[in-house]
């Protein structure tokens, strides 16, 4: 199923290295991968087309094999602790060119669903891409409420000290007179590929939001969050 006559791709980064988790994309959580979350997400999802999985380690890239998807071989320069996912999703682009998989005129739309979201499933999925369907927005950013807000915020100043973030006066303001804020969670990114290249990286300005449970927004970066997520499905 397309999204307003367009292509739409699932693409999934999950490199080998981890600085918190080792190998934290196959660690596992009750008996599979806690990639097989997202894995499963993309390919049940009623709007993607094709997913695609681009790792550099040899054992998560026969794991996308086994799991019938397609995939590619990210490099080493891609695939550090310095590479970001606007590098990722060049590197995917070019690709897809090159297999003849699309051509440079082709526009299609691109979902970028990190395996570290694993409670982001195939019905949340399409519930953020029907926010596009027969829209003429073109990008969709997950958020999660914030708990604490930013306007109280401080930093401090090349003297060390205390200096506010944002106005002063917000500082003193009851938290019900503040505006909501809301955060990326990591779920989902989904834009149109071009919006992506004439922007030179991800859009999120005038993206359509689509907010998320708290409940729903773990981003496992340690093992107290795989504590958390068992925790999670348990229930």
């Amino acid at each position: 199923m397309s999204l307003n006559n367009l292509k739409v791709f699932g693409l999934i980064p999950a490199r080998g290295g981890s600085k918190g988790i080792k190998n934290k994309n196959m660690f596992s959580i009750n008996g599979k991968p806690l990639i097989d979350f997202t894995i499963e997400a993309s390919l049940n999802s009623k709007f993607i087309d094709i997913t695609f999985l681009s790792s550099d380690s040899e054992e998560i890239l026969n794991y996308g094999k086994e799991k019938n998807i397609s995939v590619l071989d990210r490099p080493p320069k891609y695939a550090d602790d310095d590479s970001n996912a606007t590098q990722v999703v060049l590197h995917f682009y070019e690709f897809l060119i090159l297999e003849g998989k699309i051509s440079k005129e082709e526009d299609f739309y691109l979902s970028y669903l990190q395996p570290t979201s694993p409670l982001r499933n195939a019905k949340i999925l399409d519930e953020s891409f029907k926010l596009l369907e027969g829209s003429p927005d073109d990008s969709i950013i997950s958020l999660v409420e914030n708990v604490h807000t930013p306007y109280k915020s401080f930093f401090l100043d090349e003297n060390g000290l205390v200096k506010s973030l944002f106005d002063e006066s917000l500082t003193n303001q009851n938290r019900q007179n503040l505006k909501k804020t809301f955060r990326a969670n990591g779920a989902i990114y989904t834009f149109l590929i071009s919006n992506f290249l004439s922007n030179n990286g991800f859009p999120s300005n005038a993206s359509k939001p689509f907010i998320m449970k708290s409940s729903e927004s773990l981003d496992i970066d340690s093992y107290e969050d795989l504590d958390a997520l068992k925790l999670q499905l348990s229930k």
